[in-house]
């Protein structure tokens, strides 16, 4: 099912609401443990939520921000180990791949489990709390601001009389509201990838309408997730002033892109290294995070650096400062194979066929394919964006100062879409040409 924003949304939990004083001190508490921990107020003061007449006990604020920053960690290091090629935009949704693969952990056991635990930065955290955080993170995300659209959808399919563990279906259901399908991967694997495809396009108003390609035979699980996010700008940028300007690409050519143009009061920081802004949507509960190094061709090292500790030191140091910011207009789409990437960043156990432990979904299963699309525009408006991941499991039995800035964003830059009040990344990417509509 879609989690998505509904009128007057909120989640119904039991307990007396603390005096603001303690709400404060305790939002300071999460925000101190992460940038991407998904909290409101009005919810983190309470003890349990109720879910389809059942009641799942609320997470600890500091373990909701350990998951959060362990999404946003995997997601920098993600994107930095894909963004290899200086011609070529990419976009991830650290959202997306690291609840997909959230949920793919409830079924991992022994080495393949530890080695999941550390490619996703998730240490010592147990099970619960993971899928409990998750819970409460989606739900928290879908009812952050009534004025952007947030929607995340989770689907677990399944090959018809295969027998999966019902406590991992149950889990799936239960904390990641996964609607649960049957399919035939083996008898029709063309009508399977149709219905998963029907499912994504979907999920993301249309705008991933492929994502799985081909089903291979030994298929037999696939865990699907969609994040689809739209945002207009709290200060909307005027068209009449969009012109054509040089954006400068890292080999030193140019290419004339449309660029639109802002000046007032903005969220700002910078420092020897590179520029940043921070663009709100709505009512200022989301924004869009830019950075820019100060060098035409600085951007391979920029994201050398990044990691969740620096992205934390550095949003906690924007402060209102006027000034200008000049951003190119720009729309595309990523589309990449994962499995390699994942390997090379520790997960390699999950992928091998004889040395793979899935045992708490069934015997006998490996991750087989791991595919990502995502898509994003922004222009004068704001902000339109939609990821979608899927992680098939196949059967191994058969194979600043006080000055006015400017800030002209006119060579390759690095972005992020968060949740403001917390930060949650639910789409990162780094722009190497505006011009370019498509991704690998």
């Amino acid at each position: 099912m879609n989690v998505k924003p509904t009128a007057g949304f909120t989640l119904p939990w039991a307990g007396v609401t603390p005096a603001p004083s303690a709400k404060t001190k305790m939002l300071a508490l999460i925000r101190k443990f992460t940038v991407a921990a998904f909290v409101i107020a009005s919810i983190a003061t309470s003890c349990v939520l109720v879910k389809a007449g059942a009641r799942i006990p609320a997470p600890d604020p500091a373990v909701t921000g350990r998951v959060s920053a362990a999404t946003d960690d995997f997601g920098f290091r993600l994107l930095n180990a894909l963004a290899k090629d200086p011609r070529q935009n990419t976009i991830i949704s650290p959202l997306g791949v690291a609840t997909a693969f959230a949920m793919a952990y409830n079924g991992a056991a022994g080495a393949t489990k530890a080695e999941m635990s550390r490619t996703l930065a998730l240490g010592s955290l147990s099970d619960e709390e993971i899928n409990r955080a998750n819970y409460y993170l989606m739900h928290t995300l879908a009812g952050a601001d009534p004025a952007v659209q947030t929607e995340i959808a989770n689907a677990l399919w399944v090959q018809k009389d295969f027998p999966i563990n019902p406590n991992f279906r149950t889990v799936c259901e239960s904390f990641y509201d996964a609607r649960a399908a049957s399919l035939d991967f083996i008898g029709d694997p063309m009508g399977a990838a149709a219905e998963i495809n029907s499912w994504v396009d979907k999920s993301t108003r249309h705008r991933i309408p492929v994502l799985v390609a081909r089903i291979t035979p030994d298929t037999r699980l696939m865990l699907t997730d969609a994040v689809y996010f739209k945002g207009t700008w709290t200060s909307k940028f005027k068209e009449e002033q969009t012109r054509p300007r040089p954006f400068h690409l890292m080999g030193g050519d140019s290419h004339q892109t449309p660029m639109m143009e802002q000046t007032g009061d903005f969220s700002y920081f910078d420092n020897q290294n590179f520029q940043a802004i921070r663009l709100p949507y709505g009512n200022k509960r989301y924004a869009m995070y830019v950075f820019l190094a100060r060098k035409a061709a600085g951007l391979p090292e920029f994201l050398h650096t990044l990691d969740e500790t620096p992205w934390t030191q550095w949003t906690s140091q924007f402060a209102q400062k006027s000034g200008e910011i000049v951003l190119p207009k720009f729309e595309t789409t990523y589309s990449r194979k994962l499995n390699d990437t994942l390997v090379e960043m520790g997960m390699r156990l999950a992928f091998d066929r004889r040395a793979a432990d899935f045992s708490r979904i069934d015997r006998g299963l490996y991750i087989n394919d791991v595919e990502h699309k995502t898509w994003i525009k922004v222009d004068e408006k704001g902000t339109e964006a939609a990821a979608a991941t899927s992680i098939g499991f196949g059967s191994a039995a058969m194979v600043g100062g006080s000055m006015r800035f400017v800030m002209i964003v006119d060579h390759p830059f690095f972005f992020a879409i968060t949740e403001e009040q917390t930060g949650a990344v639910l789409f990162a990417g780094v722009v190497v040409d505006p011009t370019l509509t498509g991704g690998a």
